[in-house]
């Protein structure tokens, strides 16, 4: 039981990453400091997007789901989580790697318009 707990708190915790990755660059508006934390975030969100490296935090969410009696879900975090589909296996890799290169590209448009907002 605690185990299926903790596998839910991770889950959640890992949505707030993504968004995180997705919006942090408008926190760092208010925040200016947050800007370090981000960077570093979208960092690791795209060299785990864009590599074969793998997300620990999905590591460890599924071997939480198998410690509390559960098999957990065959596909990736953001596909089972975040968009409830299941990519055919020929694309999910492209797919991952458009989904990184995609958060990268939109966080430095909404950085460069920040800076230039502010130039």
């Amino acid at each position: 039981m605690i185990a299926r707990a903790l596998a839910r708190l991770l889950a959640f915790l890992h949505v707030a990453y993504v968004v995180f990755v997705m919006t942090g660059s408008l926190f760092s508006l208010r925040w200016p400091w947050m800007l370090w934390l981000h960077l570093a975030a979208i960092v690791w969100a795209f060299a785990t997007m864009t590599t074969d490296l793998g997300c620990v935090l999905t590591t460890w969410e599924k071997n939480l789901w198998r410690r509390g009696g559960i098999e957990p879900y065959p596909e990736g975090f953001l596909q089972h989580h975040v968009f409830r589909t299941v990519f055919p296996a020929e694309h999910e890799r492209r797919n991952h790697v458009l989904m990184g290169v995609g958060a990268v590209l939109l966080n430095v448009l909404v950085y460069g318009w920040l800076w230039l907002g502010r130039g």
